[in-house]
């Protein structure tokens, strides 16, 4: 691991733009050897013996993924969203000491469903 590597603690982060959405990121990392340097962190640890049984995660091109589709990838589009970074670092860590760790970024046409839901929810 790189020693240049800081996390931070982040609390709670409501958006600057829709006040009534917040997320609650894991931590908040600085790593001055990626562009951008900041991001979040966050940890998921599921109670199963092996990676590839996690529900939440796939096999695609040869490796463990997280779900496109699962509330997880949503959760996290939402915290990068509502902090304004770009990247966020996903690790699955089991008891046994495996893990899994990705780099989700934000994409834009993931928010683009949930405003107009949240909007004809509103």
């Amino acid at each position: 691991m790189n020693d240049e590597v800081n996390l931070y603690p982040c609390g709670i982060v409501v958006s600057p733009y829709v006040p009534w959405i917040a997320a609650s990121p894991d931590r908040k990392v600085y790593c001055p050897g990626r562009q951008p340097s900041f991001g979040l962190l966050e940890i998921k640890c599921p109670q199963n013996d092996e990676l590839h049984k996690v529900e939440y995660l796939e096999m695609h091109d040869g490796s463990l993924k997280l779900k496109r589709a699962n509330n997880y990838y949503y959760q996290i589009q939402c915290q990068l969203a509502v902090t304004g970074l770009q990247w966020c670092d996903f690790i699955v860590y089991l008891n046994n000491g495996l893990l899994h760790m990705e780099t989700i970024f934000l994409t834009n046409t993931v928010g683009i469903p949930f405003n107009v839901k949240l909007m004809t929810f509103i």
